[in-house]
């Protein structure tokens, strides 16, 4: 199988322009706005997984498999690992044939010849490496050393790899915003900044909980561009813990509202791809590692979040050749405090307009549930559009409502996101017999 170069990879992650409102008015407080291509914010979407860790859920392959395929995810994230456990490679092979491509994650004591050798072993899945993660945490006081000279390594054998050069370097990954100025030199070793942006319990568009905005999507894009200005960039890893005991963790109907906004916002905010972490609670045969991050419990029962990103990438799937989306004219009004939205379109030219409210569902801090009113937004087209919504639920469902062909339809909006499909009247054929 031809393996997938860097042109191609590059073109995968391709740029998406922040949402802008364009300036031409169609009508009164109408104006048209620049929509997204639907399937090119399902394909920003990706998640991690362990299938080295045999000994945890991840073991079950054919419940992982099932589980990626179910939910329409095509991206995933794991370890370049030089492992002699053959169903390794196998299994991830297995994924790339189901159209699931892996970046692998490497490690500063692999030698070039490795890391040249390794799409070899991956044919099938292999889609880029990804440079050491957060290498700033326990790696000693020479972490940044030893970074600065991997990182010249990593690249060279990636870009002189005879077998098929130039596959995609995504930067390393941080968990201290201060470490990036210490490898600040080393971005012509990579083609996209990493970042690691948890948001510690809080909505995905919360202003922060520190000094300048701290914490906030905003402040961490800043950071990562007062280093690496220019560079696009992708999120490797972000996601919520759903055990209350811990200081981040949050309800699992929580994350079910966090998550696919998460997603919608980093995309609106030019993040070429967003992985969570991760597939699956994590809990190993001698119960000694415990984690709840997954969108699934340990016996593959589905979260919330699951079902709820599930239903959003099968209701914006739309595999095909890259066209150019068209602008859709409207106008929001009414109760709009705090309501984000993403315009997207399909290639038969359906638009598709998520809309939800941006606030915090949760108190983190005091472990209690925050009450979200419903505000009322209208939304009006110059012309008459036949529309269908669809809303995700506490549960993660999804309820379905045709709405017929209108100009003006009222949305109620609250934390959970709501999808309308809009599509042009059709009009009648004249008959001129």
């Amino acid at each position: 199988m031809k393996l997938l170069t860097r042109r191609r990879i590059a073109s995968a992650f391709r740029p998406i322009p922040l949402l802008a409102v364009a300036c031409l008015m169609l009508a009164p407080d109408c104006y048209a706005e620049s929509a997204r291509s639907a399937d090119a914010f399902v394909d920003s979407i990706g998640l991690n997984i362990h299938l080295h860790d045999g000994d945890t859920p991840y073991g079950n392959f054919s419940a992982v498999e099932n589980a990626l395929k179910t939910l329409g995810v095509r991206h995933v994230r794991d370890g370049l690992i030089d492992t002699q456990w053959m169903p390794y490679y196998a299994r991830m092979n297995a994924l790339g044939r189901d159209g699931i491509k892996c970046i692998f994650i490497t490690d500063p004591k692999q030698t070039a010849e490795l890391l040249q050798s390794y799409p070899e072993r991956m044919q099938d899945s292999f889609e880029g490496y990804e440079a050491p993660n957060e290498y700033d945490n326990g790696h000693g006081s020479d972490w940044a050393a030893t970074l600065n000279r991997f990182l010249p390594v990593l690249a060279n054998a990636v870009r002189t790899n005879h077998r098929d050069p130039g596959f995609t370097i995504i930067g390393p990954s941080f968990i201290h915003t201060e470490s990036y100025a210490a490898v600040s030199g080393t971005s012509q070793y990579f083609d996209f900044s990493n970042l690691h942006n948890y948001f510690a319990g809080r909505n995905p568009g919360t202003p922060g909980w520190g000094a300048n905005g701290y914490g906030s999507l905003t402040w961490d894009l800043d950071q990562v561009g007062k280093v690496w200005s220019g560079i696009p960039i992708v999120t490797t890893e972000t996601g919520y813990l759903n055990d209350l005991s811990d200081p981040q963790g949050i309800p699992e109907t929580v994350s079910g509202k966090y998550l696919p906004r998460l997603l919608l916002e980093q995309y609106a905010h030019g993040i070429r791809r967003t992985y969570i972490y991760e597939l699956l609670d994590v809990v190993n045969e001698s119960k000694t590692v415990h984690s709840t991050f997954g969108l699934l419990h340990p016996d593959f029962s589905p979260k919330p979040a699951y079902l709820a990103i599930q239903h959003l990438i099968s209701i914006l799937a739309d595999p095909g050749p890259s066209f150019t989306p068209h602008d859709l004219a409207f106008t929001l009004s009414g109760q709009l405090a705090n309501v984000h939205h993403l315009l997207l379109q399909k290639r038969d030219g359906t638009y598709l307009l998520a809309i939800w409210q941006e606030v915090p569902s949760y108190d983190v801090n005091a472990k209690k549930s925050l009450p979200v009113t419903s505000q009322q937004v209208v939304c009006t087209f110059p012309n008459p559009l036949v529309t269908e919504e669809f809303r995700l639920n506490e549960d993660g469902s999804l309820t379905t409502e045709a709405r017929g062909s209108t100009t003006r339809i009222l949305i109620p909006t609250d934390d959970h996101v709501v999808v309308l499909k809009l599509r042009p009247s059709v009009k009648p054929v004249a008959n001129n017999l």
